[in-house]
């Protein structure tokens, strides 16, 4: 939908243009008009306009005046000048000001209808171009780095997704590994920032710290890093040469554990920024990458992970996670399926948010006996992530509120199983509140929007205004009507004019240009044809039927 706006000062010119861009169905117009400049510049302040049809000369500011200050709010609104004179000086200042055409009033309705057609066929061409331009490869190189840190990120996270079709993606994404060949992981964590507090000074750092590191490793290595947490990166490393045997992996591995020292003191000296590094003992297959990472984030966890610049190396017999239930723990996998899951649900994704909390509720099962540590803690990370939702829809129900009270009482519960139902059957109660909440909304939006309706037909009805009456855009607000009631809000409007016409008209009291005026008509000419073609009869054969009825 584009909104036109029709500015000329002679008022049945005005009436005259805005009936005939009425009867447009293709494109989809919301018309709008002003008899003067300050007129157009009123609706110029309050909504995005695409294209405008305006007389050059006026009283006040001309159209070319008028042109400027359209550029200044809408850069990209495409004005047609209408006007009697064939002056070449006003069509030459029209075209060098960017006018998108210029036709003379003697042309006829049927040159004024091409015109419109065509400048809208403009602004589809150019909706298009601008999304062919952010998908150009300059946007692309743009944000591919972003891309890329994102991919590798849900690569540690252990997104089964990331891993389809891997070599395919390393390719698309422009990333300088190989996906048939083993990684080496490798985490630095930055001890202290110092003085450097900013967002942007630690943005910046870190990216030296990239370069400085990739330097040093760029002899037999090719690398690529990510930033994780607020103070972490993680480097993917491979030998720089396709590995034929074992001995590239080894070699590759002894250069970089003997290197460490000496990232931590060039970043010391040059960035003045102290590190703790910690490297697996191996590489890693690119499924196994997740596994991996968990292990040396452990290293950080416990023990000497807690001093500082440090250099940690992944022991050779560190206890597997899921070799035995006793020694299963939540892992960054897991609290990342958690905030997952709180985004599924503040976005009311309910397939995804019952299939994530079923993985987290199926693999605390197997963490041992009820109730595990493993099991207790998961309980109160979801407790956490469902509360506020459930303290949302409580406010004002008694028996939600005692349901809450239970779900917040783990020593209730006998069996890991009774907590997995209770979980589950409370995710779908929450949406279930979450879309009676919404319906309510609903309900209440289209009674405002008639209630105004109806007290306004002789006022501004446009889409605009009722936007700005209900709190809402109005292109979402005409879908979203249409959505909710299954009729569009002009045929709503046109119905409820009807009606009050109706009855009106079965009064003898008032005329039928006062009717017009009540009703919000530009004139009682255009009264007469809408009343006719909605009941085949004129407003006076109406009345008159009515009164011979009642007779």
């Amino acid at each position: 939908m584009y909104r036109l706006l029709i500015v000329d000062d002679e008022p049945l010119i005005l009436q005259g243009l805005t009936k005939l861009c009425s009867r447009l169905t293709e494109p989809e117009l919301e018309i709008y008009s002003a008899g003067t400049s300050q007129e157009a510049l009123i609706w110029l302040g309050r909504v995005k306009i695409d294209i405008v049809l305006s007389d050059i000369r006026m009283p006040g500011m001309n159209g070319l005046e008028l042109q400027g200050e359209i550029v200044k709010q809408w850069p990209r609104c495409k004005v047609i000048f209408l006007t009697g004179h064939s002056d070449f000086a006003y069509i030459q200042q029209a075209i060098r000001q960017g006018s998108a055409d210029y036709i003379l009033k003697t042309e006829g309705n049927a040159k004024i209808v091409e015109c419109i057609l065509a400048v809208a066929k403009q602004l589809d061409q150019e909706q298009l171009v601008d999304m062919q331009l952010i998908e150009a490869s300059q946007q692309r190189k743009v944000a591919l780095p972003y891309i890329q840190k994102q991919y590798l990120n849900e690569l540690i996270q252990g997104d089964d997704r990331s891993l389809h079709s891997l070599r395919d993606k390393f390719e698309d994404l422009q990333i300088p590994l190989d996906a048939g060949v083993p990684c080496l992981l490798m985490i630095v964590r930055i001890d202290d920032w110092g003085q450097r507090e900013s967002l942007m000074d630690k943005t910046l750092f870190q990216f030296a710290l990239d370069n400085m590191t990739n330097e040093l490793l760029s002899p037999l290595t090719k690398v690529i890093s990510m930033s994780y947490d607020k103070n972490k990166m993680v480097w993917f490393i491979q030998p720089s040469e396709a590995p034929a045997d074992q001995g590239a992996f080894k070699r590759t591995f002894l250069f970089v554990r003997e290197m460490l020292e000496q990232i931590q003191l060039t970043s010391l000296n040059l960035l003045k920024l102290p590190l703790s590094l910690a490297l697996a003992n191996s590489f890693s297959e690119w499924y196994d990458v997740p596994h991996k990472f968990e292990r040396l984030n452990l290293l950080f966890h416990s023990g000497l992970g807690f001093g500082s610049e440090l250099i940690l190396l992944e022991p050779e017999f560190m206890p597997q996670t899921n070799n035995s239930s006793a020694e299963m723990r939540l892992t960054s996998v897991h609290f990342n399926k958690i905030s997952y899951l709180k985004s599924c649900m503040e976005n009311g994704q309910e397939e995804a948010t019952i299939e994530t909390l079923e993985e987290l509720l199926a693999f605390a099962s197997l963490s041992g006996a009820f109730p595990s540590a493993v099991q207790m803690e998961l309980y109160y990370l979801l407790v956490a992530v469902f509360l506020p939702h459930g303290l949302l829809h409580s406010s004002n129900d008694a028996h939600t509120d005692q349901d809450l009270g239970r779900f917040t009482q783990f020593e209730r519960y006998r069996s890991w199983h009774q907590i997995c139902e209770e979980f589950t059957s409370y995710a779908k109660n929450i949406f279930e509140w979450q879309h009676a909440g919404m319906v309510v909304q609903e309900h209440e939006l289209i009674q405002k929007i008639q209630h105004y309706v109806a007290s306004h037909l002789s006022g501004d009805l446009s889409l605009s205004r009722i936007g700005e009456v209900v709190g809402h855009n109005p292109s979402y607000l005409s879908r979203l009507y249409k959505k909710l009631t299954g009729k569009g809000l002009s045929s709503y409007i046109n119905e409820i004019r009807l009606e009050k016409a109706k009855r009106m008209l079965e009064q003898d009291g008032y005329k039928v240009h006062e009717i017009a005026s009540e009703l919000g008509f530009l004139s009682s000419q255009y009264f007469h044809r809408f009343f006719k073609k909605a009941t085949h009869l004129t407003p006076q054969e109406y009345r008159e039927l009515k009164r011979d009825s009642n007779v």
